[in-house]
């Protein structure tokens, strides 16, 4: 079993903010390579994969011990191996998103209530638009329309596509149809992206360790319009910048975006929420514990967020 930690995010009547790792840490497998938070038919789960098995798990979440709890599921992601996982809901319908950078490749399998995974939609572009390479992806919505963003760290091509439904499919596959919107290059060497939502627009943190720089981006609520710095040169803010191994957005009352920080070397975690104007943000909770954990996923049961940190020694 892998050393992982489970950090309760504790929010009392105050509104003052506590992570308290849970009493009893949850004594998942080893060898996953990539988890999700995930809902289906309105009860949440962990999703978690193993790239090297083609193994997915899913765990209940619950608010009384063991709080993941394994339960029996059929989803089938063996068209992988893949590196990515993520999920988006459209037209209802809970879907897991899945990419490898090798050839490019997106896998959009929906869910049924049963816990059942459909045949994948595959779609990548080889010309043109590439998507051989992205390092982060991201599923996005906005004014209702559901998009995916990708990234490649190495070259800073960046690009978003639309996903539609069609009439209709065959096979059990889902009836989806992905189209590019924006292709473009940043710079190189951004990392660590984590997105929210303000106001229902789009808005995302990352760092660029090459020329150091961590700032926040909106993604127009066209993405085909592209995005736009909003706060630049905030690493005066965050001196350990360079030493974030995970972050994540976690969930919370009212969408307020609070984004976690994990330093893997020193075991910590800490919580900020960000303001506003995007121009900066302020601590609220901080905590040391698991070190070294290869994932860190935000997880919520109703508006009660968790923190996972998974693979990390005790």
């Amino acid at each position: 079993m892998s050393a992982s930690q489970l950090l309760d995010v504790q929010i009392s009547s105050t509104g003052a903010v506590a992570l308290v790792p849970a009493p009893e840490g949850p004594a998942l497998p080893e060898g996953y390579t990539a988890m999700t938070g995930i809902t289906v038919g309105n009860v949440p789960y962990l999703c978690a994969y193993n790239a090297t098995s083609g193994g997915t798990d899913l765990y209940a979440i619950s608010e009384t011990t063991p709080l993941l709890t394994l339960v029996d599921s059929r989803i089938d992601l063996s068209d992988g191996p893949w590196e990515k996982l993520t999920t988006f809901i459209l037209g209802n319908v809970t879907y897991l998103l899945t990419y490898r950078a090798k050839d490019g490749m997106f896998g959009f399998y929906s869910l049924s209530a049963d816990l059942t995974a459909s045949p994948p939609y595959l779609f990548y572009f080889a010309r043109n638009t590439p998507t051989v390479g992205f390092t982060d992806i991201a599923a996005i919505s906005s004014l209702g329309q559901q998009y995916v963003l990708g990234y490649n760290f190495a070259d800073g091509t960046v690009a978003t596509f639309s996903v539609s439904v069609v009439n209709q499919s065959t096979g059990g596959v889902p009836p989806l149809n992905a189209i590019n919107l924006w292709f473009h290059h940043w710079a190189k060497n951004w990392t660590k992206f984590a997105f929210f939502q303000m106001g229902g627009a789009n808005f995302f943190f990352k760092i660029n360790t090459g020329k150091l720089n961590v700032n926040i981006d909106h993604l127009n609520d066209n993405p085909a319009l592209g995005t736009v710095e909003v706060g630049s040169w905030l690493q005066g803010l965050m001196p350990d910048a360079l030493k974030v191994t995970h972050t994540a957005i976690v969930p919370w009352a009212g969408g307020d975006p609070y984004l976690m920080t994990y330093l893997g070397e020193a075991g910590l975690t800490t919580l900020l929420r960000i303001h506003a104007n995007c121009q900066g943000w302020t601590t609220v909770a901080s905590v040391t514990g698991a070190t070294a954990a290869t994932l860190a996923v935000a997880l919520a049961l109703g508006d009660h967020p968790f923190i996972l940190l998974y693979g990390g020694a005790a």
